[in-house]
C-alpha cells in the first residue's frame, strides 16, 4: 500500500501532536496505527508510526487508490514507545514552533519488532534516515532510495 499523503501538526505546549494519513478504502475494515517509535536522533526529530489493519489483513495494497483518511489528534507524546533512544538523542519533549520533525509512517501488517529482526531493522533505518525495502518485510510506504548502513 502506498501512503499518498500525509499532513500532521505537532502542539509542544500540550505535549500533542495529530495526523492524516491518506489511505485507500477498504471497508467493512480499517487502517490503523498501532504503535509509534520515538526515534529521534541527535541531529533531528522523528517518529515512525506502523500502519496495519484492524483486521490483519494481508491484500497487497500497493494499487489500490488514495480515497480515504486515517485521522488522529491528540496522541500523547507519552504514547510514543522509547525503546530505540539512546544517550544524546534530542528529547521530543524540547521541540519549539518552529522546529521540523520527521514522520515515517510504515505499513506492516503484523509489525514486531521483538520477534521480527526485519521489523526491527526498519525502525533502526528509519532513525538513521535510511528507507529501504528489506528482503523479509514489505517495503516502506514511500518508496524511498536510501541506503544500508
Amino acid at each position: 500500500m502506498k501512503v499518498y499523503e500525509s499532513t500532521g501538526s505537532f502542539n509542544p505546549s500540550e505535549e500533542v501532536f495529530s495526523i492524516t494519513i491518506q489511505t485507500t478504502n477498504i471497508s467493512p475494515d480499517e487502517f490503523i496505527i498501532t504503535k509509534f517509535y520515538n526515534i529521534c536522533n541527535a541531529s533531528r526529530y522523528a517518529i515512525v508510526g506502523i500502519l496495519e489493519t484492524k483486521d490483519k489483513n494481508a491484500t497487497d495494497f500497493s494499487d489500490y487508490p488514495a480515497n480515504s483518511q486515517l485521522i488522529l489528534e491528540d496522541v500523547s507524546f507519552g504514547e510514543l514507545d522509547t525503546s530505540y533512544l539512546a544517550s544524546g538523542d534530542k528529547d521530543i519533549y524540547d521541540i519549539t514552533t518552529s522546529d521540523q520533525i520527521i514522520v515515517y509512517i510504515h505499513h506492516g501488517i503484523g509489525f514486531d519488532p521483538n520477534t521480527n529482526s526485519d521489523d526491527n531493522k526498519y525502525i533502526e533505518n528509519y532513525k538513521d534516515g535510511i528507507y529501504v525495502h528489506l528482503a523479509g518485510g514489505s517495503p516502506p510506504g514511500s518508496k524511498g532510495d536510501g541506503y544500508m548502513a
